[in-house]
């Protein structure tokens, strides 16, 4: 498709649209690798002796931090998971808008040639150095050309990324120009009626991307699956603005090294879904996406994923963890498919996983 400026107006004006994050307790510094300070939030009780997972926002073309938070409102969750959370903004292009140099497709529409991939590497690294970060735990979820960058970051830097979320964002088109070191999990969210980042694919004046299935796709063979996918659990309600269960799961679980992949299909939705509920005078307003996104990245961790302790080991102690967990019908730890049980193929699951160690 050929891209045009009205592009911009629709990604920037998306949160004002959509929410605004409403305060909630937690802390905020300020980090600064060279491009001004950065938020970062914390929990308000954070100790320097517990690493802590650690999420990336990044923002649509056009849009900035702040904005993305205004609509990711993912703030929100910090107090109650217990992560840290900055947004960084990308530069800023001859037409003054805000963007981070991606992928081929999107979004260095001026040639600038940024390194925001080493960028944001650097801010990561310096985030460590000052707090406690749970090194199997560092995620990317970003927007649009967020969403792209997030992408080049799991493939620039999978030793780092544990995993990402991209919303309206793809991977390259050609499968060669990302040559992950290791699996990065990858949760794909796209709506069928996207004219912008089109679901099925398409070009931008700079180059053309995949379609988000394939672009869901090519990471379970990166990771070592064999690039097939099953539909999981049951249809959602996800996009306020589209009427019904309309967004669908497709798990990329098959004979995979590891790593986990996932396609989120949002059918009839556009470029900029709508996850607030509630608010104006129905009650607080609540972001459908920021618990369901957290909840995500910070269980795919980096590492070994029959370690249920977090010791480093697949051990008894793991193992009869998960039998507790079967025994008592906890979905977050035995539920491995995702089909909402716990059934004889999550059993055989775990055991296959526990059998290949850490």
């Amino acid at each position: 498709m050929g891209i045009s400026w009205t592009w911009g107006a629709v990604v920037a004006g998306v949160p004002l649209l959509l929410g605004v994050s409403s305060a909630s307790a937690q802390d905020q510094d300020f980090i600064d690798n060279g491009r001004g300070p950065v938020p970062l939030w914390l929990p308000t009780d954070y100790d320097p002796g517990e690493p802590l997972p650690l999420i990336v926002g990044l923002h649509g073309y056009t849009q900035s931090g702040a904005g993305l938070e205004g609509y990711f409102n993912l703030v929100q969750q910090v107090e109650g998971e217990r992560f840290l959370y900055c947004v960084p903004q990308g530069t800023v292009d001859a037409i003054g808008a805000r963007f981070w140099n991606a992928t081929d497709a999107c979004c260095d529409f001026f040639d600038s040639n940024v390194d925001d991939s080493g960028y944001l590497r650097d801010l990561v690294e310096l985030i460590q150095s000052q707090y406690a970060v749970d090194a199997a735990s560092i995620h990317f979820m970003g927007y649009s050309n967020g969403g792209f960058m997030a992408s080049r970051m799991a493939c620039d830097h999978a030793d780092l990324t544990a995993s990402i979320v991209s919303l309206a964002g793809r991977s390259y088109l050609d499968v060669n120009d990302c040559v992950p070191s290791e699996p990065v999990s990858v949760l794909q969210i796209s709506g069928t009626a996207d004219d912008v980042i089109q679901h099925n694919g398409g070009c931008t004046f700079m180059g053309c991307y995949p379609g988000a299935e394939a672009s869901a796709r090519s990471w379970a063979i990166y990771n070592g699956c064999d690039g097939t996918a099953r539909d999981v659990g049951v249809p959602f309600d996800l996009d306020v603005s589209v009427a019904g269960d309309e967004t669908t799961r497709e798990l990329f679980d098959l004979d995979c090294n590891a790593g986990e992949v996932e396609l989120w299909t949002l059918a009839g939705s556009d470029h900029g879904p709508q996850f607030w509920d509630g608010g104006a005078g129905e009650g607080p307003a609540d972001n459908r996406l920021a618990p369901l996104a957290v909840e995500w990245l910070l269980s795919h961790r980096k590492g070994c994923e029959a370690d249920l302790t977090g010791d480093g080991q697949a051990d008894s102690d793991d193992f009869f963890a998960f039998l507790d967990a079967f025994a008592g019908d906890d979905l977050d730890v035995c539920d491995l498919d995702g089909d909402g049980d716990c059934d004889a193929d999550d059993f055989f699951g775990y055991l296959d996983l526990f059998a290949m160690g850490c």
